[in-house]
């Protein structure tokens, strides 16, 4: 599983990150994470906010809402992509 972290560099984008590191660790779940922060890639995500997390390519979530927001969304993204 690849999560994406699409960030612009601002602060919020960084506490993203570390959330994100901290519900994949919780969760147990085996992940590469990475930032997005070229403008290129950034844009092909046609995101309207930042920052952004995408799994596998898709994208999840927009704007920064917190752990649990994180948590929610990774959540129903494995229960709507990974069987059992």
């Amino acid at each position: 599983m690849l999560i994406q972290v699409i960030s612009g560099g601002c602060a919020a984008c960084q506490h993203m990150e570390a959330d994100v590191r901290s519900v994949v660790a919780r969760l147990g779940l085996e992940a590469t994470i990475e930032r997005v922060d070229a403008m290129e890639d950034i844009t092909r995500f046609r995101l309207y906010a930042l920052p952004g997390l995408a799994v596998d390519g898709q994208v999840i979530s927009a704007g920064y809402g917190g752990e649990r927001r994180i948590e929610k969304a990774l959540r129903e993204w494995l229960a709507e992509n990974i069987p059992g």
